[in-house]
């Protein structure tokens, strides 16, 4: 009885079963907290709270579960996946609040990035409320994903705006907040909800903002299959193309953030970096001492050209010294030209350039966040005596998550633009790796992470993301 009360309760949440014909409309949290669906949410969460069937679509840990199971992170349909989940979310509160009018708000971090008050008053049982490291997340914003460069959508594509905003402000939001936040169960925390509905908000506004920005076609095979949510509960690609179609939904606000909520210089370029902690950096942090790893095929797809051996991250910056050979410079510059290339040590033929984090572990401190690391790869003087620093991601406790999706050992990649390399050979073969900490209002001391490998690798995958 129990399973066909599920089912019919996911089959009635289908989004074709709906043809409205006028549109809800997300509000940000500080004008919902006003209207007569505040007391809705609110019982709604604590209903769910309560229900401790994990297997019953009306108990919190159902949504929380489908969250740690299926979320594709730092791989295609980040956006689009996320969307279809809060949508279902969002009609599973309606019919526990009995409030048919009930919508999910979104929280503009960027217009006030600290928690909503009511989310971390710890007294008379407040369902919103759990324990977090910080309530403020101004370290963890960015205006890159919003550079007029990106024009291109999905992950995997060149000038992308997905992995740039999955990377900050999203994994950045999740890892100063800390607490479940920081890791796949992030959806236990009732503003995980907000926090995603505020990015799904910013991706309508992405697609708003038109000049030359532009999605793949509704008709191509990007969009074919389905997302999945659980075995009885999925949602058509295209069904997520849009919102106010299929999903019949706006947002009060559907533009751009025009500046931090905080007086920080941001960057002209999403790539290079200058200053601060959070959109730039200053001063390469100072080099470790760490062993050696020898150049190496680490695949059938990858060859090592230059690493270091267990590398430990604590409360401070710290740099990471990649040498280079002079074949493998030459090797780097030819791909800097968009040429394949070939090593001595392989038959394979080398097309693009990742840094790898392998074997990567983090400490029970390390896990509660409320910090992350700017990942910065250093390239060595060229002939002009001109220096360079690449921004190409970000490290904190939601990343090692979300990595450990995929397995063990747990391994990040970051992608590096061909172009990077351009003239590569002319430099001297010392690159290295910044790992540039940024703390939120608390953060946590002593060891955090510990880096197995930090390796930088040639691939045969023809991907210039």
């Amino acid at each position: 009885m129990q399973r066909s009360v599920m089912l019919l309760g996911a089959s009635a949440m289908l989004p074709k079963a709906f043809g409205q014909t006028t549109l809800m409309v997300r509000p940000e949290w500080q004008a919902f907290k006003t209207t007569p669906h505040y007391d809705a949410f609110l019982r709604a969460v604590k209903l769910m709270k309560s229900n401790t069937t994990a297997t019953d679509p009306k108990s919190w840990s159902f949504w929380t579960n489908i969250h740690l199971n299926r979320c594709p992170h730092s791989i295609p349909y980040f956006f689009a996946w996320h969307r279809g989940y809060i949508y279902y979310f969002e009609r599973q509160i309606r019919a526990v609040s009995g409030d048919s009018q009930l919508v999910l708000p979104y929280w503009d971090y960027y217009t006030n990035p600290a928690l909503p008050a009511e989310f971390t008053n710890p007294n008379g049982g407040n369902p919103l409320y759990v324990s977090r490291v910080n309530n403020n997340v101004r370290q963890a914003l960015s205006m890159a994903p919003f550079s007029s460069s990106l024009i291109n959508f999905p992950t995997n594509s060149a000038n992308a705006f997905e992995p740039s905003f999955e990377s900050a402000p999203h994994n950045l939001v999740h890892n100063i907040i800390g607490g479940v936040m920081s890791d796949m169960l992030s959806p236990t925390d009732p503003i995980f909800w907000l926090h995603h509905a505020n990015v799904d908000r910013l991706w309508v506004a992405w697609v708003s903002a038109g000049n030359g920005r532009k999605m793949p076609a509704l008709g191509s095979a990007y969009w074919s299959g389905s997302h999945i949510y659980t075995s009885s509960l999925t949602m058509p690609r295209s069904s997520t193309y849009g919102t106010r179609t299929t999903l019949g939904y706006r947002y009060q606000n559907e533009s751009f953030p025009t500046r931090l909520p905080s007086a920080r210089s941001s960057l002209s370029s999403p790539d290079l970096v200058q200053a601060t902690p959070n959109d730039t950096v200053g001063t390469q942090p100072p080099l470790g001492s760490f062993r050696i790893s020898p150049s190496r095929q680490t695949s059938d797809q990858t060859f090592a050209i230059g690493g270091a051996l267990d590398v430990n991250l604590d409360d401070r910056s710290i740099s990471v010294q990649l040498p280079v050979d002079s074949e493998h410079m030459r090797a780097l510059a030819q791909i800097g030209t968009g040429a394949a290339t070939s090593l001595r040590a392989s038959p394979q033929r080398y097309r693009s350039v990742q840094v790898v984090l392998d074997n990567v572990v983090i400490t029970d401190a390390g896990k509660l966040g409320g910090y992350y690391y700017r990942v910065i790869l250093n390239l060595s003087p060229d002939a002009s005596s001109k220096s360079q620093s690449i921004a190409i991601g970000t490290l904190g406790a939601f990343e090692i998550s979300g990595a450990a999706h995929h397995g063990n050992p747990v391994r990040l990649r970051y992608r590096i633009r061909r172009a990077v390399f351009a003239g590569a050979a002319s430099r001297i073969g010392l690159l290295s790796v910044s790992f540039v900490r940024v703390d939120g209002d608390e953060g946590p001391k002593g060891a955090l992470i510990g880096l197995g490998e930090v390796r930088l690798e040639t691939s045969t995958d023809d991907n210039d993301a």
